[in-house]
C-alpha cells in the first residue's frame, strides 16, 4: 500500500506587514463556503449567548506574534473576555504593554450585549450580513516590536454550550514584519 497524507491543518498562509509604532488595524473577511445558501454566513454571533449561559462567548480569538529563532511571545492580540480552557471569564482582562523582555498583551475592551469587542473583534458577525467581517486591532502603544520578521498564527475558540463543547482551530498562520518607524513618537 502507498504512503498517504492526511492534514487537519485549515490554516491559510497570510504574510503580514506593519510599522513599528504606529496603530494597527486588520479587518478579516470570513464566509463559510459550504453555506452559500445565505452568503456563505458563519454567523458567528449568536443573539442570547451560548445554551443555558447566555453570557458566555461563542466565539473568541487569540493572536500571537513570536520571534522565529527562541519562540518567545513578543505580543498576543485577544479578543474580549479570552479564555485558555472550557470556563467563561466574565469580565475583560487587563491589557499590558510589552518591553523587550516582556511579551505584550492587548484585549482592548468588551462591547455590546454578546460579550464582543477587543482586539480581535466578532461583532460585525451575524446571520443576516452578507459581509462578515473579523477586526484584529492594536493600539500604537503595543505595536513598539523591534523592526524584524516574526511568526504569528491566529487561533479562534468555539463554544456552543456550557458543557465541556469547545473547538481550538488555527485560521492564518505566517510572517508578520515590522518595519521600522522613521517619526518617532
Amino acid at each position: 500500500m502507498a504512503a498517504q497524507t492526511v492534514t487537519t491543518d485549515i490554516a491559510a498562509e497570510l504574510n503580514i506587514t506593519a510599522r513599528r509604532n504606529d496603530s494597527f488595524k486588520f479587518e478579516l473577511a470570513v464566509t463559510d463556503p459550504n453555506n452559500a445558501g445565505t452568503d456563505g454566513n458563519l454567523s458567528l454571533v449568536m443573539v442570547g449567548g451560548i445554551t443555558g449561559d447566555t453570557d458566555a462567548n461563542i466565539w473568541q480569538g487569540k493572536m500571537s506574534i513570536v520571534d522565529p529563532s527562541s519562540g518567545d511571545t513578543k505580543l498576543s492580540i485577544y479578543s474580549a473576555r479570552w479564555t485558555g480552557d472550557d470556563n467563561e471569564s466574565q469580565s475583560d482582562p487587563t491589557s499590558t504593554v510589552g518591553s523587550p523582555t516582556t511579551a505584550g498583551h492587548y484585549y482592548g475592551s468588551s462591547s455590546g450585549g454578546t460579550n464582543v469587542g477587543g482586539g480581535i473583534d466578532f461583532s460585525d458577525m451575524t446571520d443576516d450580513t452578507a459581509t462578515n467581517r473579523i477586526t484584529i486591532s492594536c493600539p500604537y502603544t503595543y505595536m513598539n516590536l523591534d523592526p524584524g520578521v516574526y511568526n504569528y498564527d491566529l487561533q479562534i475558540r468555539k463554544r456552543t454550550s456550557t458543557t465541556v463543547q469547545t473547538e481550538y482551530t488555527t485560521w492564518l498562520a505566517g510572517k508578520f514584519t515590522v518595519t521600522a518607524d522613521i517619526t518617532q513618537l
